[in-house]
């Protein structure tokens, strides 16, 4: 019983990240279709909204001086909400709305999460 158990929990965790890879794959798509590309860069190079490079996990400044966790919430927020939490240095109104859904902003951080 106790293999069928941790088998059945191998199999769940490679459907997981199978889905997770599917989503990410969707949302680098997503990173050039639906413009993010324009301002967004995805390594260290100079862009003209905050990088995406490492910033999953990482502490962001805001403009009224708080901090934030990158995480998978304030990343869906940013993207589907861009006014809720300006980043420090940038302007409220900067990234222009997007008409993206919950499960394309979804797909989105599935690849943020990919740029270490």
């Amino acid at each position: 019983m106790k293999k069928i158990v941790l088998l059945l929990l191998f199999f769940v965790g490679a459907l997981v990240a199978c889905s997770d890879r599917k989503a990410a794959a969707i949302g680098e798509n997503l990173y050039f279709e639906r413009g993010c590309a324009s301002c967004h860069a995805r390594d260290d190079s100079y862009s003209v909204a905050p990088s995406w490079k490492g910033l999953y996990g990482s502490e962001v400044r805001l403009n009224d001086g708080s901090s934030v966790t990158a995480d998978e919430a304030y990343l869906l927020e940013s993207i589907l909400v861009p006014t809720a939490k300006i980043v420090e240095g940038y302007a409220p109104g900067s990234m222009p709305p997007n008409g993206l859904t919950q499960a394309e902003a979804k797909q989105l951080v599935e690849y943020i999460k990919t740029l270490r």
